[in-house]
């Protein structure tokens, strides 16, 4: 029996859990943290955790712990997190020095989009070669419930799409509101739910400064069709698109699209956009609708520039986009409208999903033996990725003979079998 071990890892309730064992063998020790970001937005890839006796290793996230001595670290797209400092700055520096350190035992991105941002971040890093040995890449994972398809005998006579993301904006409620409008206009059975706090504009990235400009879309969450909640405890989300026959996450950006995946471990397809991680594992037409966007060379959505977010440009652009992916959404949405056996694969194929990628167990047993090696390991040793633990590796993979093999999206090592999942659906490095 391996010995349990002690880990430490960030008490923040809710995104910690997505990278972090939801069940282990050793004790994983849920620690306080000093947000820093709270005193200054310039400091919020850095933190200090509580300090504990006997800790073995610090699985961090986002944040980089200045007072570990051996930690591990995943991050969700860039890291360092460095958005408001020079990039050449004092402290910029200091955080890059953090984690090349012999200290920081292994960088993990969420995605591949994540691994790209990373190398892209750190082209021009003396320490990029050490930096990238370190590098791996596991996915998120979710609880995954035993629970057979709510809709597994509904017509589809009338399609119910729900939206979840505080941001209304960026994550594609503007985009579900307008779906909502169109489908009275053309007098089509489509129902939408947003569960959404309605934040938008401000810093976020994505959004259009405008004073006013979003009043176009708050005033159709009064349609008809359209349900809004402002807020939902997460078991009351999950029942939602549980009962929903597409989750929508039309993102204008996201790290990852934990809510996309929620959707696929309740059985549901997911109506999303082609950017950042989504391609990862969201298959225009076997597990969902993927709209096609404009993108820049790391998956990025193209914009005018963050600098322009006030300007009239800026605002028609994000405006007709928004019409884009509504019309184009309708035009996708039709042809499940009273079609359950078309609706049944992609059900099958977005709950398959979830369990080969995304399912807590393989991922908690995954972690633990990392935790294992990396606690035996010296800090003063270099790196030596284990082909067995390196999720990127086609040895880490859950073997199914006589199925179809997954092909990579963005190059690298040839993926395992893993059932009939389509192409780009594996882990890659």
């Amino acid at each position: 029996m391996a010995k349990s071990l002690r880990i430490a890892v960030y008490n923040d309730k809710y995104p910690t859990s997505f990278v972090t064992p939801r069940v282990s063998r050793h004790t994983i020790l849920r620690k306080r943290f000093l947000p820093f970001n709270l005193v200054s937005s310039k400091l919020e890839g850095v933190t200090l955790i509580e300090p504990a006796l006997s800790v073995d290793v610090v699985h961090a996230f986002n944040r980089i712990p200045v007072n570990s001595s051996k930690f591990i670290i995943s991050f969700e797209s860039h890291l360092p997190r460095q958005f408001a400092l020079r990039k050449r700055g004092p402290m910029a520096r200091y955080l890059a020095s953090r984690i090349a350190n012999p200290g920081c035992r292994r960088i993990i991105a969420l995605s591949h989009f994540a691994r790209r941002c990373f190398l892209g971040q750190h082209a021009d890093n003396p320490n990029v070669s050490l930096l990238t040995e370190k590098l791996m890449v596991r996915h998120p994972n979710i609880v995954v419930p035993a629970v057979e398809d709510a809709m597994l005998e509904n017509t589809a006579e009338e399609l119910v799409l729900t939206f979840v993301g505080a941001h209304f904006g960026r994550k594609g409620g503007c985009v579900a509101v307008k779906i909502a409008e169109k489908a009275i206009e053309q007098n089509l059975p489509i129902r939408v739910n947003i569960v959404s706090s309605l934040q938008v504009g401000g810093g976020i990235w994505t959004d259009p400064t405008t004073p006013g400009f979003f009043d176009q879309y708050i005033k159709l969450l009064d349609l008809k069709n359209v349900q809004h909640y402002s807020a939902l405890p997460n078991h009351s989300v999950r029942r939602l698109l549980r009962h929903s026959h597409f989750g929508i996450l039309a993102t204008f950006g996201d790290t990852f699209g934990y809510s996309a995946i929620e959707s696929m471990s309740e059985h549901t397809p997911v109506l999303g956009t082609g950017v950042c991680a989504l391609p990862e594992f969201l298959e225009d037409g076997v597990n969902g609708i993927s709209l096609p966007m404009r993108l820049n060379d790391l998956g990025n959505c193209w914009n005018p520039g963050y600098n322009s977010r006030g300007e009239a440009k800026f605002a028609q652009y994000f405006q007709d986009e928004v019409e884009r992916l509504a019309c184009l959404s309708i035009e996708r949405l039709k042809t499940y409208i009273g079609q359950p056996k078309l609706m049944a694969p992609l059900r099958r194929q977005a709950r398959w999903t979830a369990e080969i990628m995304f399912a807590a167990e393989p991922a908690g047993a995954f972690l633990d033996a990392l935790y294992d090696r990396v606690a035996l390991e010296r800090t003063k040793e270099p790196v030596q990725l284990d082909p067995a633990l390196d999720a990127s590796s086609p040895e880490a993979l859950p073997l199914e003979p006589d199925k179809q093999k997954i092909s990579p999206r963005h190059g690298g090592t040839p993926a395992a079998s893993l059932s009939v999942l389509p192409p780009r659906m594996a882990w890659r490095a």
